[in-house]
């Protein structure tokens, strides 16, 4: 039998590590998007924005405020990358009050539909 006619079956490891090293290298290089990620807010200016910038505001009997869930920053503006943490963190948060935490939740769902239709909240619907 003649085998220099027909497809070769033959693998050929050599030449498929050097395409898989080549290929590797040109996705390493490719500048791929990465998505938005949040600016690093420290405490001093998380204590400086105003009560509009959190998702929920509670008083303890002893009369302190915690302000939970920034969101918007110094402006009022909504900040995407911290209303996002703001949605996977609500259940851990520790609410004293659960008509609170559903509020909470409730005003982060209307930003996220706020966002999925492509508008954004005007000052007449409030942040």
């Amino acid at each position: 039998m003649d085998i220099r006619f027909g497809p070769k079956r033959r693998a050929y490891p050599c030449f498929t590590l050097a395409l898989a090293g080549v290929l590797l290298a040109i996705a390493a290089a490719a500048p791929f998007p990465r998505q938005a990620q949040a600016a690093e807010w420290s405490a001093s200016y998380i204590r400086a924005l105003p009560d509009e910038g959190f998702a929920a505001i509670e008083v303890t009997p002893d009369g302190a405020r915690l302000r939970h869930l920034p969101h918007h920053d110094h402006t009022g503006v909504l900040n995407l990358p911290h209303l996002r943490s703001a949605l996977a963190r609500w259940h851990q948060m520790g609410w004293r009050d659960p008509a609170i935490a559903a509020a909470a939740r409730q005003h982060l769902e209307e930003h996220r539909a706020w966002l999925r239709s492509g508008r954004l909240p005007s000052a007449a619907e409030g942040n």
